[in-house]
């Protein structure tokens, strides 16, 4: 009840809010273009089934199928105070003790559904200069093989893009990410670093490098529950990891013209290695190809990847969860994209994935199929 009385609390003082920074923007009579607010948002209605679940530990195998409705909305809203400074936040569903996923279950005998705020922030634009603070949006290049896409991290971040460079455009970004504050223990944070460049030839071709590293320092796991260490090794009271996180991250994606313009061609690769392991599992891969595109009606987008990653190659309280297994894993993963009407998006999406090593004793070496049909709306 508590609970629910906070986010209760908390919505009505952001509407509040919202109606009066409007009604004041609006008698000091500032231009449109900085005065509005912008809303964007989605809502997406799913389908999921699991042919048998891999839990991870310390929760055992089950081998019975699981179905379940999942339902996601994102509502968010943005203040571009002046020609340099805007404030953002983001409501979403789902539990706020989860920073990757904003999915919520339906069942649970007809419970209302948990609301949390997944992004609060204020960025500064000055030319090729980007700075951010507070819980923002992921300022580096990604792919889920070491970032989840509902990660928003905290702390503050930092990006120079060089101007006036003509084919070739670098970037530099820079972070220093909080974990997790302690009153009487020492704190865990992360001080990331990546350089990129996009280049773009004159036939159309598309071409990204990234490389980044991200040095995390965990000075304990007291506020961890088993939904951030997940599948990491700890050390046998699960009091702390056995490896140090300290990973090299690669990235390249090609964007080609592909046959016309309905039918682009993406290919994305991926390669992560954490060069503070204590264990020899300590590097991952991810390969995808897309073709196709999701801007306007009828639309339609394929996409085939396929990834390993290894037990302790990356920090798994923010790799993805699209699956139970967030290291040691082989993944198929097949997506379908179809853009039914304006702004509404009907996907297939299927994922097979096994252990890349079992642990000792097991012998359980099959695949799990997890296929999710999804209808996405966009607001």
């Amino acid at each position: 009840m508590l609970f629910k009385k906070t986010i209760l609390h908390t919505v009505c003082v952001l509407f509040v809010l919202v109606i009066f920074l409007d009604f004041v923007s609006h008698v000091q009579a500032q231009d449109d273009k900085q005065s509005a607010f912008k809303f964007s948002g989605d809502f997406r209605l799913r389908y999921e089934n699991t042919s048998n679940q891999i839990l991870g530990p310390p929760l055992p195998d089950n081998e019975d199928a699981r179905n379940r409705q999942v339902i996601r909305l994102r509502a968010a809203a943005t203040k571009q105070v002046n020609d340099m400074i805007k404030v953002g936040a983001r409501l979403t569903t789902g539990s706020s003790d989860d920073p990757n996923s904003t999915d919520v279950t339906l069942g649970s005998f007809v419970n209302d559904l948990q609301v949390s705020l997944d992004r609060l922030y204020a960025e500064y634009r000055n030319k090729g200069l980007f700075l951010t603070g507070g819980k923002f949006p992921n300022p580096f290049r990604r792919t889920d093989l070491v970032w989840d896409g509902d990660v928003n991290p905290q702390g503050l971040a930092a990006r120079y893009t060089f101007q006036n460079t003509g084919q070739i455009t670098p970037t530099f970004t820079g972070s220093y990410l909080i974990v997790d504050e302690q009153t009487l223990a020492k704190d865990s944070y992360m001080w990331g670093g990546q350089a990129a460049l996009s280049i773009n030839t004159e036939s159309g071709v598309k071409v990204s490098l990234a490389g980044g590293y991200f040095d995390y320092t965990i000075a304990g796991l007291s506020a961890a529950g088993p939904g951030d260490t997940r599948t990491n090794i700890l050390t046998p009271g699960r009091s702390a990891y056995v490896s140090d996180f300290d990973l090299l991250d690669i990235i390249a994606q090609i964007d080609l013209p592909g046959f016309n313009e309905h039918y682009p061609i993406r290919i994305v690769g991926d390669y992560v290695k954490n060069l503070g392991a204590k264990v020899d599992q300590d590097k991952g891969f991810a390969f995808d190809v897309f073709f196709g595109k999701t801007s306007k009606k009828k639309d339609l987008r394929f996409r085939y990847g396929y990834a390993q990653l290894e037990t302790d190659a990356v920090l798994t309280a923010f790799s993805h969860d699209n699956t139970t297994i967030a290291s040691n894993y082989k993944q198929h993963t097949v997506t379908i994209d179809y853009v039914a009407l304006d702004n509404t998006i009907l996907n297939l999406t299927w994922y097979l994935h096994k252990r890349k090593e079992l642990p000792f004793g097991d012998t359980d070496d099959d695949f799990v199929s997890r296929l999710r049909l999804n209808a996405l709306v966009r607001l």
